[in-house]
């Protein structure tokens, strides 16, 4: 299902702070009923957290720190943000609102029993403390701190993942996400919603991944992912169409070159750089002074090692004091 702008507006956001025209924005959702879902795991049943209550979107006794939700988006437009639904907080006694981060991460490119979750690399982010959350049902309209253009197109899609992190405290806050209703088998069997415990690891709600410890739920979360064929800079919180444009990266997926190309309305310092699927920048393409207007650059997929990389995921990322974007490319010996 897809939300379109015009309701989008209408609705209160809580992090912009004055509405801006945005070239084709769109809402990628894919949520049906909005249930707060509780589970067993509550009051009582860990003497670490005896009044720690459980939810299966938010916070529980045992030591989840994220949800995810995943997206199929075919195209090849930016991601620019989220629309994140929570249906509850309750911040304790200490007033110390937990800060929650609501992260954009690849697709992982080692399947777990055959399936694919989260990948280990945060593409994108931001953070928002529990006592600015909405709860009402209208949504929280949060934008990343970079945008970062997919590769989908009209027969194959990109996927990725958006969800919300935390950090294991010492204090009782509990906040949960809209999810889809347990009874209803609502997430099309299509297994997009994913957990992550406290040691890294990932776990998915259709019990592919591991079968004696998982949700078996056929839901989606209530997360919305906000794409635009138009990259938009971000600036404290209120976004610039038009600072710089990405316009390909061609041919993608590529072997032996790949060919960049972006526009520039004004003149600035660029840092273009190359990073692996984990964040590790292996490569940089320039560090210099371009003038406005049209501009090309070719990877030959070497590092900065003069070594031909391997075959897998990488990311072109244009850098200067005031934006950042990303291109996800794919090398194929």
């Amino acid at each position: 299902m897809k939300i379109s702008r015009s309701l989008i507006l209408n609705t209160f956001f809580v992090f912009i702070i004055h509405e801006v025209s945005i070239s084709h924005e769109d809402i990628l959702h894919y949520g049906n009923v909005k249930t707060v879902v509780p589970n067993p795991y509550t009051e009582d049943t860990d003497p670490t957290f005896p009044n720690q209550k459980g939810y299966v979107g938010g916070t529980n006794v045992y030591d989840d720190t994220g949800k995810y939700q995943r997206f199929e988006l075919y195209s090849s437009n930016f991601i620019i943000g989220a629309v994140v639904y929570f249906g509850l907080k309750e911040i304790d006694t200490s007033g110390t609102a937990d800060t929650i981060k609501v992260v954009l991460r690849d697709m992982s490119q080692t399947p777990m029993n055959g399936v694919y979750g989260p990948g280990e690399n945060i593409l994108a982010y931001s953070t928002i403390t529990l006592d600015e959350v909405d709860t009402t049902g209208i949504g929280n309209y949060i934008l990343f701190d970079t945008s970062v253009q997919m590769s989908g197109d009209d027969f194959f899609a990109d996927s990725f993942f958006i969800g919300i992190e935390w950090e294991l405290t010492d204090h009782l806050d509990t906040f949960a996400l809209y999810s889809d209703s347990i009874r209803g088998g609502l997430g099309d069997g299509a297994n997009r919603a994913w957990e992550k415990f406290n040691d890294e690891s990932f776990n998915d709600f259709g019990c592919l991944v591991n079968p004696t410890y998982c949700w078996d739920y056929d839901i989606d979360f209530w997360i919305g992912a906000v794409h635009t064929d138009e990259h938009a800079s971000i600036d404290n919180q209120i976004l610039y169409p038009g600072s710089i444009k990405l316009l390909s990266a061609y041919p993608n997926p590529f072997n032996p070159n790949t060919t960049i190309s972006f526009r520039l309305n004004k003149s600035q310092n660029l840092d273009i750089s190359i990073y692996n699927i984990i964040g590790e920048k292996i490569g940089e393409l320039a560090n210099n002074y371009f003038i406005s207007g049209d501009h090309y650059i070719i990877w030959n997929a070497k590092s900065n090692k003069t070594k031909y990389v391997s075959s897998g995921t990488y990311f072109i990322r244009i850098k200067s004091k005031t934006f950042s974007v990303s291109k996800k490319v794919i090398y194929l010996k």
